[in-house]
């Protein structure tokens, strides 16, 4: 499916330069680029009706294809960007950085996971990655609603009624890109990569704003992002929801990390504050019960419906069971 460049009066542009390539920028946010693909994909569903069984299958591979691991660990990248944003955190952390050195903050980060969210705006910090988050399963849960209103209309277009010719080699091939996961793209590494990149994650964690990928998108060789509007529609700071508190703990320890600059940490500290089991597993529920439902599926137009529930719904429901 073709990207779509979005265009608005404000728009922030972060290029490349012609004939340059995406230049890899720290861990977190290259990290962070396999979750903002996801959501381009996303975009390029809710923005692109299916018009053909290739459309359907591009979907089901750019969608379904994401590593369960992977997604999850770009998701608490994201979330630790859009927290590291916060002026009293980033403040709190630079102090004890100055005052004790670098060395030994970064051993409370790496000795006590619950060290980096005591810290002052913490939980303001961890608040604004909830409430980004909270924006972003709201768009997924929408673009699960719009994808799955295809599978009925396109009940009626001949190409649609067509038999897939054989559902369970077509739900093998997608648990092997499941495995595999899917590749970030450049113009997103780049994007969050970038010097600009904290003025656009600043309004992600505001109450009232929009999911930041509602309006960013990447195209050939831009990332186009219109300057972020409220829209009212959360209803007051987001909170941990209980026995989620662990996850809040990981998105913090990974924000400290972000504001003194990822590279003094080894790749072990940065993976283990990624890594997160439980959302990980709810993803793998998702992914087996979408091959399982391509493997029933008969003809063309039912793959929407597998697309809609298990690719989009049960995603944003992943990472929307942290907060209240």
């Amino acid at each position: 499916m073709k990207h779509i460049r979005m265009i608005a009066a404000g728009a922030i542009a972060i290029g490349l330069a012609a004939g340059a390539t995406a230049q890899s920028g720290d861990t977190i946010s290259n990290t962070a680029a396999v979750y903002a693909t996801f959501q381009s994909d996303v975009t390029d569903i809710k923005t692109n009706p299916l018009s053909s069984a290739g459309d359907i299958d591009d979907a089901l591979n750019n969608l379904g294809g994401q590593n369960s691991d992977q997604l999850t660990k770009g998701w608490i990248a994201y979330s630790a960007l859009v927290a590291s944003q916060d002026p009293e955190y980033r403040a709190a952390v630079r102090d004890i950085e100055s005052f004790y050195g670098r060395e030994t903050l970064m051993t409370g980060l790496k000795n006590d996971a619950r060290y980096a969210r005591t810290l002052g705006g913490g939980n303001n910090a961890v608040s604004s990655a909830l409430t980004a988050t909270e924006a972003d399963s709201i768009r997924l849960n929408s673009a699960a609603a719009y994808v799955k209103e295809q599978a009925y209309s396109l009940q009626g277009k001949g190409w649609a009624k067509a038999k897939i010719g054989n559902s369970g080699a077509k739900a093998t091939r997608l648990n092997s890109q499941q495995l595999a996961g899917r590749a970030a793209k450049g113009t997103l590494i780049a994007a969050l990569g970038s010097s600009e990149a904290d003025s656009l994650l600043v309004g992600a964690g505001r109450l009232g704003a929009p999911s930041l990928w509602e309006t960013m998108t990447g195209a050939a060789s831009v990332v186009r992002v219109p300057t972020i509007v409220r829209t009212g529609f959360t209803t007051g700071k987001k909170r941990v929801k209980g026995g989620k508190e662990p996850i809040a703990d990981q998105i913090a320890t990974l924000a400290a990390y972000r504001v003194i600059g990822s590279t003094g940490a080894n790749a072990g500290q940065l993976n283990s504050a990624m890594s997160e089991r439980e959302t990980s597993g709810c993803m793998k529920m998702a992914q087996l019960n979408l091959q399982q439902c391509v493997a029933a599926a008969h003809q063309q137009y039912e793959v929407p419906f597998c697309i809609g529930e298990h690719a989009l719904a049960d995603v944003g429901s992943c990472i929307g069971n942290v907060y209240q």
